[in-house]
């Protein structure tokens, strides 16, 4: 787990009050020069380099400060010189998700946040998922130029807004970090995503790197760096090594399991330094894209459910609103909330609910003997559905989204389960969930889904944005940066639908939790129907429906 604070020694800006002293006659010199002797002098900091921006304001500075600066350097690079006044120690710390982008504006010695912001990622109307924007930047001559204009102008904008929330100028933002898909972070450098479309997914470059803020859209401080974190590798990014190493994946004895669900769903398994990760093809049906029920994590979507196992009626939460649909304030809380549809923690809530009251069978259908108990199972499209809300716009899941829900899940389970096989561990330890800011995922109803292979239910958790929690660590230390540097490089990157056992894997992940096999760790925590193996080939839903 990351540390709440770097010291001195790991900062990655370090800060020093110097004395330079005037030339004259005598010692002509340059004032880059001198400020340099002056760090060496008084610091014992030696080698330090200026560019061009710091080396346009230097003159000005030292003479109108008195000759007495306060120095921000990266490494050996100066950062920003201003006069007597305390550098104020700020940088920014950025996950660019496929659909919504979280900018954080925090304090460079305590880590403290001091203005965070999130907005809906502009490159959704290129396309849903990065494979789609790859399309599009080839579809066209400037189609990749495009996508970094407006992907680099949006998140400028909302660092301008933080920045002026907190007081500051722009100008005075030392330091910044991001983390992304691989498309994602090609584009916001500038760089050609065009082989990452296909196999072998080889990008320009995976390695972390420091670049000038200005070359990449962001007018900080004169000198400032964006770094920009590595990717693992294939499609798995910057943003899910950076979570894996927030929440210390491969760092101990317990074999942990990350799963990072967004547009794309990355995973990453390991324990004691031996670490595997992968992009499983789960599309983005868990998101809610393409599914009548479904919608992105923003108010006014559901984001959680119950359904009372007697009644069968649905009370649910919606973002936005601290009040359940049931209880008295509901109403007014979401007058102008604009209701429709689940989040991704809603739609693993209402499987779970569905499974959990015996309304759908193991197999995954919605079972039609029970429509004779409620009005909420309705026959539609030759299949059945489960209504939630009738008045406009009407919200139901139906057979078709639960079985897109259901391919998706199982492709995640599947993937844990060829990693598991890669790493040689007989079961996980611990499991970790995570996604964008803004709504929590239940780990127990999630469990019950089977997103992942049985695992003790008490060591189940969610991180929110954990991707972003790790870019603010590498914000402040420098060993941060180093120890994700040596993650990113030691992980081995699973395809896992070229392994002989993935087909077999989804197949019996398609159950709820799981076709065959049962869960009995999750058995210590809720009841469910037909949960014992079963022979491969037994019709699955007979006796949770019986």
């Amino acid at each position: 787990m990351t540390a709440d604070f770097a010291s001195p020694s790991d900062q990655v800006i370090r800060y020093y009050s110097v004395i330079v002293t005037e030339p004259d006659i005598h010692d002509p010199s340059s004032d880059a020069r001198r400020v340099a002797m002056a760090l060496a002098d008084q610091h014992a900091l030696y080698g330090v380099e200026m560019g061009l921006d710091t080396l346009r304001i230097l003159q000005q500075r030292l003479r109108k400060s008195g000759w007495h600066v306060q120095i921000g350097v990266n490494k050996n690079r100066v950062v920003i010189i201003q006069g007597a006044d305390q550098i104020v120690p700020a940088g920014f710390g950025i996950h660019i998700g496929a659909s919504s982008i979280n900018v954080s504006l925090d304090h460079l010695l305590s880590g403290d946040i001091i203005a965070q912001k999130s907005i809906i990622n502009p490159l959704v109307r290129f396309g849903a998922d990065p494979i789609s924007r790859v399309a599009y930047g080839m579809s066209k001559a400037d189609g990749f130029a495009e996508m970094t204009t407006v992907l680099r102008s949006a998140i400028k904008a909302a660092a301008g807004a933080l920045a002026t929330e907190a007081g500051l100028a722009l100008e005075q933002v030392l330091d910044a970090v991001f983390v992304a898909d691989p498309v994602t972070h090609h584009l916001m450098l500038g760089l050609d995503p065009s082989e990452l479309g296909s196999a072998p997914y080889t990008p320009v470059v995976a390695e972390a790197l420091d670049l000038p803020a200005r070359e990449v859209g962001l007018p900080l401080a004169p000198s400032a760096l964006v770094h920009a974190l590595p990717l693992m590798g294939g499609h798995v990014g910057s943003d899910a090594m950076a979570a894996a190493y927030h929440c210390g994946v491969g760092q101990g004895d317990e074999v942990a399991l990350l799963i990072d669900i967004g547009t794309t769903t990355e995973i990453v398994l390991g324990s004691r330094g031996r670490v595997f990760a992968a992009a499983p093809p789960a599309g983005s049906a868990l998101e809610g894209v393409q599914l009548e029920a479904g919608r992105h994590a923003v108010p006014g979507a559901i984001r959680s459910l119950r359904i009372d196992p007697q009644s069968f009626e649905p009370r649910y939460q919606v973002i936005g609103s601290p009040y359940w649909s049931d209880e008295a304030g509901f109403s007014a809380s979401v007058d102008t909330l604009d209701i429709g549809g689940f989040c991704r923690a809603g739609l693993i809530d209402a499987l779970a609910e569905l499974r959990l009251i015996g309304l759908m069978a193991r197999d995954g259908t919605i079972d039609p003997e029970k429509a004779s108990l409620t009005p909420r199972i309705r026959e539609e499209y030759r299949s059945f559905t489960y209504l939630v809300r009738e008045a406009e716009p009407r919200i139901a899941l139906t057979q078709h989204d639960i079985r897109s829900l259901q391919m998706a899940k199982a492709a995640v389970q599947a993937a844990a389960r060829i990693l598991l096989k890669r790493h040689g561990a007989g079961k996980i330890d611990r499991v970790v969930i995570t996604g964008g800011s803004g709504v929590s995922i239940d780990p127990l109803r999630a469990a019950i889904v089977g997103l992942f292979p049985d695992c003790d239910p008490d060591a189940i958790s969610f991180v929110e944005n954990a991707a972003l929690l790790g870019a603010k660590a590498a914000l402040i230390s420098r060993s941060a940066r180093e120890a994700m540097a040596r993650l990113a490089r030691e992980t081995m990157i699973v395809e896992t639908v070229l392994d002989p056992d993935f087909q077999a894997e989804q197949i019996g992940a398609m159950g709820i939790p799981h076709r065959t096999e049962a869960f009995p760790l999750l058995a210590t925590r809720v009841e469910l129907s037909d949960n014992e193996p079963l022979q491969r080939g037994r019709r699955e839903g007979r006796r949770s429906r019986a």
